[in-house]
């Protein structure tokens, strides 16, 4: 085992002089790394030892993307989106979903002081974004058409079709933009893919807390708060060891509202929320589908619309719920364990 704190993922000669003196330690068959390392990677590839990484970040928030292409890797994404597209570039990137450890969530539920009851939580981000600044300095033309795209995704359920409509004649109306308006100032693709990724799911997360909290009773557990959201309780951070456990549990409704980026994957929220017994109630995603019976194991939405029928009705059918909810701690159990994944990550990576 080998802990680092990187301050930089990409340059950091500290850690290349630690990790290096590791490997050549003697001994190692392969490195298995949460996250693909760009400095591992080069470090492996110079030692000749197979370099595996099992990615749960979506995007993979690196700038050069050439350590990907070295031959000791094989990194695996958990969304299959992700993975195709990386493929597409050259990458040796395989799929494997994420797992969860329900033993340890079930002690975390039963240990300390139990929470009262919930009647919905959303445990995330509500991801404040810079896209009013970054959009500013654009003519009408090409705010209207980002706007557009926005509001296109924003309707969309089980697509993500921001890539395909972030063209490379759009970036270069764009930094001609910036060029006229402030000098030097450029945003690549990936970073404008992103921004549009993150302002969707600001304005869902937003729309759906807005309306159920004027319904239901909506407690949102953030560092951040929105004073706009009046009726919704801001219970600030939950501890992902010991808090958010309980919250999951305890919860009538756990919403999840995933981040764009996740083109077709099952994010981890989900498996936790399941994990630890919860009611999951999610946007749509096609793997979800694919490993799970939608209204037998967890549910889903299709829009906003169908997000507030499916609250109202499940928040009064509590018998359903509660098969539903023990349903998907039975297929987490099943199809989603560590000692799985692991065994695929080390027999078939590298």
């Amino acid at each position: 085992m080998f802990f680092y704190q990187f301050n930089d993922w990409e340059r950091d000669d500290c850690f290349c002089e630690l990790f290096e003196k590791t490997l050549n330690s003697g001994g190692f068959e392969k490195v298995l790394s949460v996250n693909f390392a760009p400095l591992v990677s080069n470090l492996c590839e110079r030692a000749g030892i197979p370099y595996i990484s099992w990615v749960y970040d979506s995007p993979v928030h690196i700038r050069n993307i050439e350590p990907m292409k070295n031959s000791c890797n094989t990194i695996y994404f958990f969304d299959r989106g992700q993975a195709l597209a990386y493929q597409s570039k050259g990458i040796r990137a395989l799929y494997l979903p994420l797992a969860v450890d329900t033993d340890l969530w079930g002690q975390a539920v039963r240990t300390g002081k139990r929470i009262p009851q919930i009647e919905i939580s959303m445990v995330g981000s509500l991801y404040q974004t810079e896209y009013s600044s970054v959009t500013a300095p654009l003519d009408g033309y090409l705010k209207g058409y980002l706007e557009g795209l926005v509001n296109g995704q924003l309707k969309v359920y089980g697509g993500y079709l921001i890539p395909d409509l972030v063209t490379d004649e759009l970036l270069g109306r764009i930094h001609a933009a910036y060029r006229d308006a402030c000098g030097g100032f450029r945003i690549n693709r990936e970073e404008l893919e992103f921004l549009l990724a993150s302002e969707v799911t600001r304005r869902e997360r937003y729309i759906a807390l807005a309306l159920l909290s004027s319904y239901f009773s909506v407690s949102v557990y953030t560092d951040q708060k929105d004073e706009n959201l009046r009726n919704v309780r801001f219970c600030g951070y939950a501890d992902y060891e010991t808090e958010m456990p309980k919250i999951f549990a305890a919860s009538k409704i756990n919403l999840n509202c995933s981040l764009k980026t996740i083109r077709s994957g099952i994010p981890l929220r989900i498996l936790d929320i399941a994990g630890c017994g919860g009611f999951v109630l999610s946007n749509y995603q096609i793997e979800l589908e694919e490993y799970f019976e939608i209204g037998k194991e967890c549910e889903v939405y299709q829009d906003l619309e169908d997000l507030l029928l499916k609250t109202e009705f499940y928040l009064k059918h509590a018998s359903l719920r509660s098969q539903i909810a023990q349903a998907g701690l039975e297929r987490v159990k099943r199809d989603f364990t560590f000692a799985e994944r692991i065994r695929v990550l080390l027999h078939r990576g590298g």
